[in-house]
């Protein structure tokens, strides 16, 4: 019996519905694009950023925010794959492996100490022309009643630097700006951050800390250390850089989120050695503060590259300041000369009771 005009309407009704509920899950469904080259940001077995295609219908803030950032695969998956693999590898390749993660512990140690020095350097040298003028014309218009020159002459400086050091991170690498801790820990805790460990990222890191300081803004060489100690890490642990388009052929059994991230902790607590000389504080840092995954293995290894950055620092002030191996700049914090350093016995116990009040401070506190 051929059916009625009124009996296909509902099935007209509903096929209409099935087809629109499809293309708009289609027209919903976003397309991403994988960049694998990125090698200094992020772990090399996974997504750099994902894109949103452009969308009929507009995202919420929620979406377009998170579509930015992919989880690192930090846990080992052992299957019977992985267990066959590691059971193939022998004694030499163990060992020359484990030689090699020393080896670039020791990289990440002096090359943070180096970049510590030539921001400390660079600083000083800022520094010192812009007090060389302003002390210039202090003692010119003392006499001549002229003292809004210096003071002109000190502000159009700091704002001219300032403002140099800005525009350079705004428009050169914006994942820059601040500190860089906050975004190292997300790092460390398995979150991927785009461009957060790249090469240009470290430029204009140092750049921005650079003019920031000699520009008299109330912020501190310290802090930045950790982010630049850290994309030291990433990028010597694998060997390669897409900023310039080398691949050196080396660490190739290094470029794992796993080992990376392991790298990127070492470069985080060298930056801190750096920064206040303190080598068991960049350790306990890195431990505390910053990773969630931790081994007793990587203890040493991150103490040793902590004492290499503090090492390297120390040498290298000693050489700038003209006191060769004079080792008494341990780290960037600076606390001024201390003429008369000398304690006498009776202020032992003095210490003594400081330390007890402050231990019994603590346990209140817990």
């Amino acid at each position: 019996m051929a059916e009625t005009e009124d009996e296909r309407k509902p099935l007209l009704i509903q096929n209409n519905y099935v087809e629109t509920t499809l293309t708009n899950r289609r027209r919903n469904a976003s397309s991403v694009t994988f960049d694998h080259n990125d090698v200094e940001s992020d772990g090399p077995s996974s997504p750099d950023v994902i894109r949103s295609s452009e969308e009929t219908e507009p995202e919420s803030p929620e979406k377009l925010l998170s579509a930015k950032f992919e989880s690192l695969d930090y846990d080992i998956c052992e299957n019977s794959l992985y267990l066959k693999e590691e059971k193939k590898k022998t004694t030499q390749e163990i060992i020359r492996k484990e030689i090699a993660r020393w080896f670039v512990s020791l990289l990440i140690g002096v090359l943070t100490g180096l970049i510590a020095c030539f921001i400390d350097y660079m600083i000083d040298i800022c520094s010192g022309v812009k007090y060389d003028y302003v002390r210039k014309y202090v003692n010119k218009c003392v006499e001549s009643f002229c003292l809004y020159t210096p003071f002109l002459l000190w502000v159009a400086f700091n704002a001219g630097i300032v403002m140099f050091g800005a525009i350079f991170t705004a428009y050169g690498e914006p994942m820059s700006a601040g500190s860089g801790i906050p975004q190292i820990k997300c790092y460390l805790n398995g979150i991927k951050i785009p461009r957060v460990v790249r090469i240009k990222t470290l430029i204009c890191k140092v750049l921005g800390v650079i003019c920031a300081v000699a520009g008299g803004l109330a912020v501190g060489k310290e802090g930045p250390m950790i982010h630049s100690g850290a994309v030291i890490a990433a990028g010597v642990s694998q060997g390669r850089s897409t900023t310039f388009g080398i691949d050196f052929k080396v660490f190739e059994y290094f470029r794992t989120d796993k080992e990376k991230r392991d790298f990127v902790s070492g470069g985080a607590a060298a930056g801190v050695a750096a920064a206040f000389g303190a080598p068991v504080g960049g350790v306990l840092f890195s431990l505390e503060e910053g990773a969630s995954f931790w081994n007793q293995g990587l203890t040493w290894r991150i103490f040793f590259a902590s004492m290499s950055s503090t090492f390297t620092l120390n040498v290298v002030q000693s050489y700038i300041k003209g006191n060769q191996w004079e080792l008494s700049n341990p780290g960037l914090i600076n606390f001024g000369k201390f003429t008369d350093s000398k304690y006498s016995g009776f202020e032992i116990p003095i210490f003594i009771v400081m330390g007890v009040i402050g231990g019994l401070l603590e346990f209140l506190y817990f």
